[in-house]
């Protein structure tokens, strides 16, 4: 019995632990599954930021019907549409446009009307009679560029439409030999029979003997492909015989190695009330040939000046720049990314500083007439292209080229010299629309100033900016420099901390001393005041530095600068994530190249100028480019918690001036989409009640934001520029205010010549400031701000903004209606509200109409200096 009680007790215990286990398994198999089903749905089936998606809509095109004119006022042309104002007029034959404008009776032509007289051959000639170009790559990695004239408009291949308001050309890009499409090289024996079944005897018999049997296929011979009449002739037996498309895809599958090149892509032209749009619908573009379009240029010489002209190029680089008409300049022709280069497709070396294109426009003036040109779709994808004549042809011309598909270079192991990167170009076409859009500007409005006054009133008219923004003074920008990153230690043990550099308290007292000089209209940016410091966190969720102050004292800091009328911005970075962050999975919620690896960039080293560095211990400066596909996500939980905080606004650093797209193979989301999803960001940001300032400003932002800091007011000086402009300036001035980098972090002398272009930019001043002295600063990531201690730099900030305010104090509120340089070295700036200012950056003092402007200095008057 004992025995038997043993074994009873030794069997219980097993059962128990049998039972043990199989809890512990069961529990660990719910932990992994719930663990695995939270990673799938926050990670993988994350898609909320599809709703954001913009789908291209194509109208049904009818058969083109020229409109009756008695009288055409375009010779050789016939009148598709018109408007109150102009009139559209296209050559059926050439496939060219012509706008007649009915305000002066000047004409723009799609194409240079005199190109016949072009010395030049080849390509660089018959690009003059095209009106895009298309650059692709095929199966080899090997790139090349066709236009529509050499490979469609000469041999006849295109198609024409009637659509509203205008005409559409259906181009087919196609090697002359195999423009009948959709006779497939290779065809199933039962396909081959459908075919011969529905034709006539006669016609089965041809198709028969074009083709022979190999390999249980159906090949069609050499001698066919070579005959233009056979091919059209084969043609017409198929699509007789009901054979499509489809049919013609699946016999093809797994032999488009032999397809010859063959394109199909629209162009659509249409009057609208700004003047002419020009589309590309890239959603009904057709590759076939192992063709992998990556960029299409659009209507390369609309506008073209001829080599007699007189004018300038307007583009968008920084502030705005000219390239003058017929310069003999022979450097390298402009080339610039709007919103500049996508951080995927950049490269790691950084050849030389640059300011950002952050309008999408360019414009000609020729003689008394201009063009303005506005890309409104594709913004995020294009760049704008612009060169002189005398190079490449006899014609001065500005066009925007789009990038519909990216490419890699991937290197290959082992292997030297130039074949050791290969080209990896995307798999899909970006499905978008590509649209410029043209304003014709006459005498009176034919220069930069009134390109400036066209935009404007067009970004008013869509709301998108407001027309006036009252103020009786400038703003004085102050960036407040709070919480800084730094490495500590306890007893030997390193750790991260945070070493406050300004409390709110001590804000408090440098705005007080501000106060004291009647300074009262100020904007308060605080950097580093929530979730780790300047290099913060993923913002989430939002936890104060306890060393900078509490919740009370923030508030308290927000009271009194609102109480005078000024502004507390709380700084905050949405799209680059620190490598410190805690909170942000990378190898999941990052950008990713397409080859698959995470974006990761950081400082530049000035050793090797790649900017992949943490300059050996700020390794808060790396940094990850979240992916859009998650952005909404962390923009949501920010936006329901700054709700919480009794504070003017936020400042966002990077969601107006960065824009990066996601090239994971799965999920790729490609540039454009992705500025679809930060616009819906800003949208939601406004809801909060909060004003929005932001650091950079791109044209997609400028709706949403009453401050923008590190506007646009120098330009990159590239060989090819002749001269700087006020442009964005004369854009966003009276609606939104604005200032650029800190004063006392530039190289320049803050001198009479220093104030005196920022009177003429209209810019505010604006300071960064910490409260201790920044040596604290000098192991940290924050080490560049080696010139901020506010006991140095206040007396100078007032010296500086009461000179400023000075002069811009009455045309705070008002939009810069003109800007030019006379002949006499004067620059005159006109306002809305009737004032003048004269700025004269000479050694001399120069008298205009009476009016004496020192050298050195500004002259205002009540209204222009003829009245």
């Amino acid at each position: 019995m004992d025995k038997q009680k043993i074994l009873d007790e030794m069997n219980a215990k097993k059962r128990r632990k049998k039972r043990l286990i199989i809890i512990v398994v069961v529990a660990l198999l719910v932990i992994i599954s719930a663990s695995a089903l939270n990673i799938i749905f926050r990670y993988f089936k994350y898609d909320e930021y599809k709703k954001y998606e913009v789908k291209s809509k194509t109208e049904k095109g009818e058969r083109f019907v020229a409109v009756n004119e008695d009288k055409p006022d375009v010779e050789g042309m016939v009148l598709v549409s018109e408007n109150d104002n102009l009139k559209l007029y296209t050559n059926l034959e050439t496939t060219e446009i012509a706008v007649y404008n009915k305000n002066d009776g000047s004409i723009t032509y799609s194409n240079p009307q005199d190109r016949d007289t072009h010395t030049g051959t080849g390509i660089n000639a018959s690009n003059l009679s095209s009106t895009l170009a298309v650059t692709y790559y095929n199966k080899a990695g090997n790139v090349a560029t066709i236009n529509n004239y050499d490979m469609s408009i000469k041999n006849g291949q295109f198609e024409t439409e009637s659509i509203k308001d205008g005409i559409r050309y259906i181009y087919t890009l196609a090697d002359e030999d195999s423009i009948a499409s959709i006779v497939p090289y290779y065809i199933s024996e039962d396909g081959l029979n459908k075919v011969m079944e529905k034709s006539s005897d006669y016609d089965a018999r041809t198709v028969k003997g074009k083709y022979k049997l190999e390999n249980g296929t159906y090949v069609l011979n050499d001698s066919a492909k070579k005959s233009k009449v056979g091919m059209e002739k084969l043609n017409k037996i198929f699509e007789k015989a009901g054979y499509t498309e489809e049919d013609y895809a699946k016999d093809m599958e797994g032999h488009e190695e032999d397809e010859s090149l063959s394109i199909t892509i629209p162009l659509e032209y249409r009057l609208t009330d700004k003047g002419l749009e020009a589309t590309v619908k890239a959603a009904d573009i057709e590759e076939h040939g192992n063709v992998y379009i990556s960029q299409i240029d659009v209507l390369q010489f609309f506008g073209a000046a001829s080599n007699k002209a007189q004018g300038y190029i307007l583009v968008p680089d920084g502030s705005g720049a000219l390239i003058n008409l017929n310069s003999g300049n022979q450097a390298t022709a402009y080339n610039q990314a709007i919103y500049d280069i996508d951080p995927v497709a950049q490269n790691y070396v950084v050849i030389e500083e640059t300011e950002c294109a952050r309008l999408p426009i360019f414009g000609i003036k020729a003689d008394d007439n201009a063009i303005f040109a506005r890309i409104t779709a594709g913004d995020a994808i294009a760049s704008v292209n612009a060169d002189v004549a005398g190079k490449l042809n006899n014609y001065n011309y500005a066009y925007a080229s789009f990038n519909v598909r990216e490419k890699e270079l991937l290197n290959m192991f082992g292997v030297q010299g130039s074949k050791s990167d290969i080209p990896v170009v995307e798999k899909s076409l970006y499905k978008i629309d590509l649209s410029v859009s043209y304003s014709f500007l006459t005498k009176d409005d034919a220069s930069y100033s009134g390109m400036a006054r066209t935009y404007r009133k067009q970004l008013i008219d869509e709301g998108i900016l407001k027309e006036t923004n009252q103020s009786e003074s400038v703003p004085l920008y102050l960036d407040i420099i709070g919480g800084v990153e730094q490495k500590k230690h306890i007893m030997g043990i390193p750790y991260e901390g945070v070493c406050a550099m300004t409390t709110y308290d001590e804000a408090s007292e440098i705005v007080d001393n501000l106060y004291d000089s009647d300074i009262t209209n100020l904007r308060l940016n605080y950097q580093g005041w929530f979730n780790g410091g300047i290099y913060h966190d993923v913002a989430d969720k939002i936890k104060l530095i306890g060393s900078v102050g509490s919740k009370s004292d923030l508030e308290s800091l927000n009271k009194k600068l609102e109480d005078k009328g000024g502004k507390l911005f709380m700084d905050v970075a949405f799209q680059k994530v620190s490598h410190e962050s805690k909170r942000f999975t990378s190898v999941l919620e990052a950008s990713k190249y397409y080859s698959g690896y995470v974006v990761e960039l950081g400082a530049t080293d000035p050793s090797t100028v790649r900017q992949t560095s943490n300059l050996e211990w700020y390794d808060e400066m790396i940094y990850y480019m979240i992916s859009p596909k998650f952005l909404n996500r962390y923009v949501d939980k920010f936006a329901s918690k700054i709700t919480k905080y009794d504070v003017s606004g936020i400042n966002l650093t990077d969601l107006g001036s960065v824009l990066t797209s996601d090239k994971k193979r799965s999920e790729l989301i490609n540039r454009q989409q992705a500025e679809n999803i930060v616009i819906g960001q800003y949208e939601k940001l406004a809801e909060t009640k909060k004003n929005l300032m932001e650091t950079g400003g791109n044209e997609y932002s400028l709706k949403y934001v009453s401050d923008i800091i590190d506007a646009p007011t120098s330009y990159s000086a590239y060989y090819i520029i002749d001269e700087q402009v006020p442009f964005y300036e004369m854009v966003i001035h009276g609606s939104i205010s604005y200032s650029g980098e800190a004063f006392n972090l530039m190289d320049d002398d803050l001198d009479d010549d220093f104030v005196l272009n920022c009177i003429e930019y209209g810019i505010a001043p604006r300071f960064t400031l910490s409260y201790k002295d920044p040596s604290k600063m000098k192991y940290t990531s924050s080490a560049d701000k080696y010139s901020v201690l506010y006991t140095t730099w206040l007396d100078k900030a007032k010296e500086m903004y009461g000179n400023i305010n000075e002069a811009l104090k009455d045309v705070d509120g008002s939009a810069m209606i003109n800007h030019e340089k006379l002949d006499n070295g004067l620059i005159k700036v006109d306002y809305e509200n009737g004032k003048t200012i004269y700025i004269n950056k000479t050694s001399q003092d120069i008298t205009v109409d009476g009016n004496t402007v020192k050298a050195k200095n500004y002259l205002k008057t009540g209204g222009t200096v003829n009245e």
